[in-house]
């Protein structure tokens, strides 16, 4: 018999059939496997992005409030008075400070 005409003998078989019906799922199987994790990870990794951006627009904005104050800082002697007042705890040399603990 011709070599090719056993081999396709050989592949119209039912063993064959049965291999190259489940080939397709096994790959497909493998595939996922292979890539889930990767997959997953970069999953965490957008969340990840996302959350940092979040906090970096939150930054800006007090950046951006804490240079209008800078600003204002040189030209309003209130804004002296009030950081001296809660920040450092200064008090005038006639008033009499209460220190009230929640």
């Amino acid at each position: 018999m011709n070599r090719r005409v056993m081999a396709a003998k050989f592949l119209s078989t039912k063993i064959v059939r049965r291999l190259k019906a489940l080939a397709i799922p096994a790959v497909l199987i493998a595939a996922l496997v292979a890539f889930f994790p990767n997959y997953a990870k970069l999953n965490k990794l957008r969340q990840e992005n996302v959350r940092l951006n979040r906090e970096c627009r939150k930054l800006e904005e007090e950046i951006t409030e804490y240079q209008g104050n800078f600003r204002k800082l040189g030209h309003d002697p209130y804004l002296y008075e009030k950081i001296a007042r809660d920040s450092l705890g200064i008090a005038r040399q006639d008033e009499l400070v209460v220190d009230i603990e929640e």
